[in-house]
C-alpha cells in the first residue's frame, strides 16, 4: 500500500528519482503549489506528488517519467486521503490513542521540519554535474541508455547531498546547542548509586534527558542475552551511554529547530499534518484489522506447497509444514486484510468526488 502503515513517523527523507528537469516553469516554487488532484474538495499539490515520487521539497520535475507512473503515484495519494477522511469521519482523531500517538511523535515532526528547511535551502542540482556523473555511469555499464544513466546519476547526486545535509545538521545541532553528557552523574550510576528519576544525564540547550527517561527506554528494550547474575554495572553503563548518544542527537536537533525558526513555519505545519494523517490511517487500519479473517488449514497447506515449489532444487531444505503452519497462517491473514482494505478504499473512491488534473499531472 502506498499510504501509511505501522512504520512509524520517520524524520528521514527518502530519496529516489526518475529523469528530471532542473529549470523552467515546471520546476518553479509557484508550480509546486498548483493542485494536481482533489479528493472530496481536499487538495493534493504538485509538491506533495513530487515529494512522493522522490523529489525533496519539489526541487525538480519528472518530465521524462511515463504518464502511467505519475498516475499510479497520484492514485496512491488519493487513496491515502480517502483513508484519512474516513478516519476523521469516524472520530478517530478524537481518541486517546490518537492523542497519545500525536504527542509521542512531536520530536519527529520537529526534526522532519528542520530537514525540510535545510534541504530547501541547500539541495541543489546542476545540469553539468548530472551529465558528468551520467557519462561516468555509462562508461561503467555498457549498453545503458542515456535516460537510465541520467536517472542513476541524479539519484546518486541527490543521495550524496541528502546524506551530507543530514550529517552536517547533526554536527551543527550538537555544537550550537552545547549538547553534552554529564559524565560525573554517569560515574555515580556506574558505581551503583541510587539516583532519582529527575537526575539530568545529558542536555542540549533547554532540552534535558532525565534518568527516568533512560530507565523507561531500557524497560522497553528486549532482555539482554545474559545469564542471571552475570549483569554488571559496566554493562548497564555501556547501555546507558548508547541510549544517551542516540537520544542526544534527537534533543539537539529539536532544540536547534527552534534556533532555525521552525516554529510557526510552513515546514512545521506540513510535517505536523503529514504525521497526523499517518496516525489516523494507522488507527483506521487497526480498526479494520479487528475483523480477523479466517484462514483454513487447506489454504495454509496450499500456500506451503507453492512456497516449496518455488525453492526449486532446494526443496529438501524446506521446513516441515507443522513447523511453519501458524507463521504462514498469519501471513495469509495479513494478505487477506490488505486485500479487503484495498477493496474498501475502492468503494470509498466510488462514493467520493475525485478529480485529477491531467494537464498539471503531465508537467509534474
Amino acid at each position: 500500500m502506498g499510504y501509511f502503515r505501522k512504520a512509524g513517523y520517520s524524520a528521514v527523507m527518502a530519496v529516489g528519482i526518475a529523469c528530471i528537469a532542473l529549470a523552467g516553469g515546471c520546476s518553479s516554487k509557484d508550480f509546486n503549489r498548483e493542485v494536481v488532484a482533489t479528493v472530496n474538495d481536499e487538495k493534493i499539490t504538485v509538491l506533495e506528488l513530487r515529494e512522493y515520487l522522490g523529489a525533496p521539497t519539489g526541487v525538480f520535475a519528472f518530465t521524462s517519467m511515463a504518464p502511467e507512473q505519475k498516475k499510479n503515484a497520484v492514485d496512491q495519494l488519493i487513496a491515502g486521503r480517502l483513508v484519512v477522511q474516513e478516519g476523521r469521519s469516524m472520530g478517530l482523531d478524537n481518541t486517546p490513542e490518537y492523542r497519545e500517538a500525536v504527542r509521542n511523535n512531536q520530536v519527529g515532526v520537529r526534526i522532519n521540519a528542520l530537514l525540510r528547511k535545510e534541504a530547501g535551502e541547500k539541495l541543489k542540482l546542476d545540469e553539468k554535474e548530472i551529465q558528468a556523473e551520467a557519462a561516468k555511469i555509462k562508461g561503467e555499464n555498457a549498453g545503458l541508455s542515456d535516460t537510465d544513466a541520467t536517472d542513476r546519476a541524479a539519484r546518486a547526486i541527490i543521495d550524496r547531498q541528502i546524506r551530507k545535509i543530514q550529517k552536517d545538521l547533526v554536527v551543527t545541532a550538537r555544537k550550537e546547542t552545547g549538547a553534552a553528557v554529564d559524565n560525573a552523574v554517569l560515574d555515580r550510576i556506574g558505581k551503583g548509586e541510587n539516583l532519582p528519576d529527575n537526575a539530568v544525564l545529558a542536555s542540549a540547550g533547554s532540552e534535558k534527558i532525565l534518568y527516568g527517561d533512560v530507565k523507561k527506554t531500557m524497560r522497553q528494550m528486549p532482555e539482554l542475552p545474559m545469564r542471571r547474575g552475570t549483569e554488571s554495572l559496566e554493562v548497564v553503563r555501556a547501555l546507558i551511554d548508547k541510549i544517551l548518544d542516540q537520544e542526544l542527537v534527537l534533543r539537539a536537533m529539536t532544540e536547534y529547530s527552534r534556533k532555525r525558526g521552525v516554529d510557526g513555519s510552513e515546514w512545521l505545519r506540513t510535517s505536523q499534518l503529514n504525521m497526523e494523517r499517518a496516525v489516523i490511517a494507522n488507527l483506521l487500519f487497526d480498526k479494520f484489522s479487528e475483523k480477523d479473517p479466517e484462514v483454513t488449514d487447506v489454504e495454509v497447506a496450499t500456500d506451503y506447497e507453492k512456497r516449496v515449489q518455488m525453492m526449486g532444487e532446494d526443496k529438501a531444505k524446506a521446513p516441515p509444514l507443522e513447523a511453519v503452519k501458524e507463521q504462514l497462517r498469519e501471513i495469509l491473514k495479513n494478505q487477506k486484510l490488505r486485500g479487503a482494505f484495498e477493496e474498501h478504499i475502492g468503494e470509498l473512491r466510488k462514493k467520493g468526488k475525485v478529480t485529477i488534473k491531467d494537464d498539471v499531472l503531465g508537467k509534474v
